[in-house]
């Protein structure tokens, strides 16, 4: 079969995701969907959830297929003594109920007739604010049921098999590849039916598009790793661990420990973090018995007395006091005289704002080689800085200092201000599974920095990164703007992205296949 003819949507940045343009019905009714690579379906809200009041104004638009409406549209199930067939479906901001219809969907110059593969949200429980209208699914291509179901308990063995055959829009429009990249400013790109990479790693994940993960190196990638080491990996095990790259996911997801481990390595490897870990190490050290300080939210209260001045804590305090959000708790002091080097890279990426420079760069902090292979050969060290993952956001700081009125009566001055923090972007997920051990998370943040291919025809389906720029989609075909990001992400220093709205995460049923 010939090659199709290479084309490419916008994708606009919505922060936590970034949604695709989709035309459904006839005539077309245009909807913003999120772009997802964790999932198959084509879902958009219906208008008989907004009617009923169970899907709010700031969803956004809904569809109607109602006769006047789409002259192609049809409803499963309508008509019959059983009613419209809906399916319950589950995802990390919460639950929906979609009902399973037929419809034309269009995204840029692909179009497919979507035979009960187009999914009406009727009712929902999800935790999300601001715009959903649903959602275009990019996933990795669904495995034979029969193969799929062999070994699992047999209830769960019986609900796959059981589960609605529902057709993806890459499969419904024969599109075998395709890439995703986003610009820190903005549109990003889906680009449809893409050339075949020169070279690719096949995916381990068997439900996801997911790869063999062999840990995080700190600031050069022949680092060794502290965790995920395939040297590790049991006899029962495939690899040590596996990670997924998702559109839908805002963070880079991953177990706690794991994530404080990789702080910590951050730490002895930036010279300012050490510095001031070793610094506030001595000082913590010096304090004696009868003071305290109070650092809120860390668990560690001691106070200024013989062995420090207050001058000399006033700064530490309140950096800390910023940090920890400012609140009140209290902690006995007896036998706490330690912090941790995690705790210390925390409290200093949170206080990003009195030390990183004016144009928001953090080059200081060492990047990170995650290190990923396929499930039959391919490697790659993929470097994200520290711009990638490092989140800024602003905070109103409460600093409240006692004086006396007219040396006698104790008055409270209250301050409040706006300050720049930061955060860390990664959040804690656990998704142990027995074939890949822990399993990750890659979100949003990979697509800043790579642009991600996936191959659909290949046997197992598979992926690579690359790093040319992602350009800008104009009129379905892709231009590279020397504007967004030039011909290399390497060469690019970049502003920290803003996060002013809670992240996206996924759910995960770690009882199913990876």
């Amino acid at each position: 079969m010939d090659q199709k003819t290479e084309s490419c949507s916008p994708l606009t940045n919505h922060e936590t995701f970034s949604t695709v343009l989709v035309e459904i019905g006839t005539p077309a009714q245009r909807f913003n969907l999120v772009a997802d690579t964790g999932s198959n379906d084509v879902i958009v809200q219906s208008c008989t959830c907004k009617v009923q009041g169970l899907c709010p104004e700031e969803f956004g638009k809904c569809f109607s297929g109602a006769k006047n409406k789409s002259s192609t549209f049809a409803l499963e199930g309508a008509g019959t003594p059983a009613g419209p067939a809906v399916m319950l479906m589950s995802f990390g901001s919460g639950d929906i109920a979609a009902a399973i219809s037929s419809d034309n969907v269009v995204v840029g110059q692909e179009s497919a007739f979507m035979k009960d593969s187009l999914l009406l949200m009727v009712k929902q429980q999800l935790d999300i604010t601001g715009q959903f209208e649903g959602i275009l699914g990019l996933g990795r291509p669904e495995p034979d049921r029969m193969q799929l179901a062999a070994g699992l308990p047999s209830k769960m063995a019986k609900e796959i098999m059981e589960q609605p055959e529902i057709m993806g829009f890459l499969e419904a429009t024969g599109t075998d590849r395709f890439s995703m990249c986003f610009n820190y400013e903005g549109d990003g790109v889906l680009g449809l039916n893409t050339a075949e990479p020169a070279q690719s790693m096949g995916s381990v994940g068997q439900e996801h598009w997911g790869l063999d993960f062999r840990g995080i190196s700190v600031g050069n990638k022949e680092q060794a790793v502290t965790f995920c080491d395939p040297a590790t990996k049991k006899k029962s095990q495939e690899t040590a661990c596996g990670i997924i790259p998702d559109s839908g996911t805002t963070l880079i997801m991953g177990p706690e420990i794991q994530i404080l481990k990789l702080y910590d390595e951050l730490c002895k490897g930036w010279s300012r973090c050490k510095a001031v870990h070793e610094e506030l190490a001595s000082k913590i050290h010096s304090l004696k018995h009868n003071q305290q300080l109070e650092v809120p939210d860390l668990g560690l209260v001691q106070q200024p007395g013989d062995g420090i001045t207050e001058e000399e804590w006033e700064e530490v305090l309140q950096a800390m006091g910023a940090a920890m959000g400012g609140g009140e708790t209290q902690y006995e002091s007896e036998g706490v005289q330690s912090i941790d080097m995690a705790t210390t890279f925390q409290l200093l990426i949170q206080n990003c704002g009195r030390w990183a420079n004016s144009s928001d760069s953090v080059d200081e902090i060492p990047s990170l080689f995650f290190q990923v292979a396929g499930n039959s050969g391919g490697s790659q060290a993929l470097e994200m800085k520290a711009s990638s993952w490092v989140l800024k956001s602003t905070e109103e700081i409460v600093h409240k200092e006692t004086k006396k009125f007219m040396g006698i009566i104790p008055i409270e001055v209250v301050t409040r201000a706006e300050e720049t923090i930061c955060m860390p972007a990664f959040g804690p997920m656990d998704y142990p599974t027995e074939l890949n051990g822990d399993v990750w998370i890659m979100g949003t943040p990979l697509f800043y920095e790579y642009t991600v291919h996936y191959d659909r025809t290949a046997d197992p389906p598979a992926m690579f990164f690359s790093q040319e720029g992602c350009g800008s989609c104009v009129d379905s075909e892709l231009k590279q703007d020397a504007s967004l990001l030039g011909s290399d992400r390497t060469l690019q220093k970049q502003k920290l992205r803003k996060l002013t709205k809670p992240p996206v995460a996924r759910k995960f049923d770690p009882s199913r296949p990876f």
